[in-house]
């Protein structure tokens, strides 16, 4: 018998600035090695092994499709992997497009 460890590396600072650049407005909260990422309080999604990854609503399904999905962590929910290089102004739109979803369900 054999036991396999499997390494996870936390995401790293540069790729918090990367999108923060894009996104200056927004906050996270790192947790666990990982970024939780916030617009107006509202959680949108994170940056999980280095991959920003939003949630997955009717807004961002509609405006993503073709983007892949994918998991933060083994056993997390499905989430959009929102591809490099950023569009800018498609990550923006579909942002504020999640947050105002999500806020009007509160």
């Amino acid at each position: 018998m054999y036991l396999i460890s499997t390494v996870i590396m936390a995401s790293s600072k540069e790729k918090l600035q990367q999108v923060t650049a894009v996104l200056p407005e927004i906050t996270h909260r790192k947790m666990m090695g990982e970024y939780l990422l916030y617009q107006d309080g509202i959680l949108f999604g994170g940056i999980y092994d280095d991959r920003l990854l939003l949630k997955i609503t009717k807004a961002s399904a509609s405006m993503l499709v073709g983007y892949p999905s994918a998991f933060p962590y083994e056993g997390g929910g499905e989430m959009i992997l929102f591809t490099e290089p950023f569009d800018t102004e498609l990550l923006r739109k579909t942002v504020d497009a999640i947050c105002t979803e999500l806020s009007s369900h509160v």
